[in-house]
């Protein structure tokens, strides 16, 4: 299989990978996903608190790639699937702009999760397994909120409503 990553730009480099021999189709998998990162950091624009989209989508690869193979913490990790960084990926493109980029973290049950921290006290974390739902809880204070939502194309409101409550 080849795949070629398109660039737009006048001085922009052309990728091309192919799969060699050695090369399994998991192995090629994650080529083809680091160098969609590349291309998406070279057409990407800065959003809010001086993060941007393409340092989200770098170390949300990362995380992926360190943690894709069964027992990577050493402690009986479950592998994160190739779905659950697909949806955190769409995850990401879909925040909107007046929300900070998260930190992002691999879950030992396999999940990818976003976490945003204000302050002490003031922190919202969501998990995202590659099923369609979003688990989710939130310290406001003396406040506590938990749930699960269905997710597919949008990110459900009560995640934009209670991420806005950490930053208002």
């Amino acid at each position: 299989m080849s795949v070629a990553v398109p660039c737009t730009g006048i001085d922009c480099p052309s990728f091309r990978v192919s799969r060699g021999e050695g090369l399994d189709q998991d192995s090629s998998q994650k080529v083809v996903d680091f160098l969609e990162v590349i291309a998406e950091m070279l057409n990407s624009e800065t959003i809010t608190f001086g993060h941007t989209l393409d340092e989200a989508l770098l170390s949300l690869y990362e995380v992926y790639n360190d943690c894709s193979q069964e027992n990577w913490d050493g402690y009986g990790a479950l592998t994160i699937p190739y779905s659950a960084y697909e949806e955190a990926k769409k995850i990401i493109k879909l925040l909107p702009s007046s929300i900070q980029i998260p930190e992002i973290i691999a879950e030992p049950n396999g999940e990818i999760g976003f976490e945003w921290r204000r302050s002490k006290g003031q922190v919202f974390v969501i998990s995202i397994g590659g099923k369609h739902r979003i688990n989710y809880a939130g310290i406001f204070g003396d406040n506590k909120t938990h749930g699960s939502e269905y997710f597919e194309e949008a990110i459900p409101s009560v995640i934009i409503e209670n991420l806005r409550r950490l930053y208002s």
